[in-house]
């Protein structure tokens, strides 16, 4: 990283204080790049990473879907259910099976795009075949 204001390179990096409080502030060529004033920041624990996505709007979903047998079949009708209820465009989503026995789908999208209700998709995705749990909720700011 370069300290010249006028060096364009495909990365940015800004160390954080974590001790100074929960308020994180970006520095305004960090908000300039993003493009917006809101943003989803998400804490990936397996890799111990921090992504942060742009945000057209603040109101955004968290989904985790809690899986007892994971099947190719499974995969094929969470995506048919997906399309059904028009979340074609995740902000985030991960998959991971935790030593085989523990399977968890989790994602990140903005309620907007639904063409149905939260309710009605939750109650499609408890139905498919191997889900224990599903979990949807609003993100907090």
């Amino acid at each position: 990283m370069s300290s010249k204001d006028e060096y364009e390179g495909a990365t940015s990096g800004r160390v954080l204080d974590f001790a100074k409080g929960e308020r994180i502030v970006f520095p305004t060529t960090f908000k300039a790049a993003l493009g917006t004033e809101k943003a989803l920041m998400v804490l990936v624990y397996k890799d111990r990473q921090v992504r942060i996505f742009p945000l057209d709007s603040e109101s955004v979903y968290y989904l985790s879907i809690v899986i007892g047998k994971l099947t190719n079949d499974f995969l094929t009708e969470l995506s048919r259910t997906f399309k059904e209820y028009g979340l074609v465009d995740l902000l985030y989503s991960t998959g991971v099976c935790l030593r085989g026995t523990r399977c968890f789908y989790e994602c990140y999208f903005s309620p907007h795009q639904l063409t149905q209700q939260v309710e009605d998709l939750e109650k499609s995705l408890s139905n498919l075949e191997g889900v224990v749990q599903v979990i949807i909720e609003p993100v907090p700011t």
